[in-house]
């Protein structure tokens, strides 16, 4: 049991460690077959240890040295070297291994859960709205069955009548005489 406890600890300071460290973020983005390599500082980029770019002074140049743009082919292995705030050679490696294609494209995730969200909460509202709609009016013919009664509308009657609701009997008088609303057994 002891040495169950010192496990815990030891595991705690690890995470505590290691969520105190700053590290450098790269980014790697793929649309169709192309494949978009950023690095955390601008840099020299290497394809399986050869020079790809070389850092020059132009401004212009210096923003697309900081990624590497290419056609995915297969499996390789990319880096870019760079220098760190503390002057000292920083190299940040890259390996991707995915399938791509020409007709493809990304599905961002967060854009899908929010349309998803969106309609729950939009056919909420609008029954919602239908139920507060159709409660408290009351025809002067015969009520029909064929209205669909919402789940709020439904929680409202039960909390009206109680528990009765599902098991009350259907009055003569109210029940639609309509073409299907009658149960014709066979046999």
């Amino acid at each position: 049991m002891h040495g169950m406890g010192v496990q815990a600890v030891l595991t705690v300071v690890l995470i505590l460690f290691t969520a105190t460290v700053k590290t450098q973020k790269g980014e790697i983005s793929v649309w169709k077959t192309k494949v978009t390599l950023t690095c955390p500082e601008i840099g020299k980029w290497y394809k399986d240890d050869t020079v790809i770019t070389e850092k020059t002074d132009d401004a212009d140049l210096e923003i697309e040295e900081k990624s590497h743009t290419f056609t995915y082919e297969g499996k390789t292995t990319f880096h870019c070297e760079y220098t760190s705030e503390d002057d000292k050679p920083t190299k940040y490696y890259f390996r991707f291994e995915g399938k791509v294609c020409e007709d493809c494209y990304e599905v961002d995730a967060r854009l899908i859960g929010l349309v998803i969200i969106v309609d729950i909460v939009g056919t909420a509202l609008l029954m919602i709205l239908i139920c507060s709609c159709t409660q408290n009016k009351s025809s002067a013919g015969p009520a029909h069955s064929s209205k669909a009664v919402s789940v709020l509308c439904y929680l409202t009657i039960l909390k009206q009548n109680l528990l009765f609701v599902f098991w009350q009997q259907l009055n003569r008088q109210t029940r639609s005489q309509d073409t299907y609303s009658v149960v014709n057994r066979t046999g």
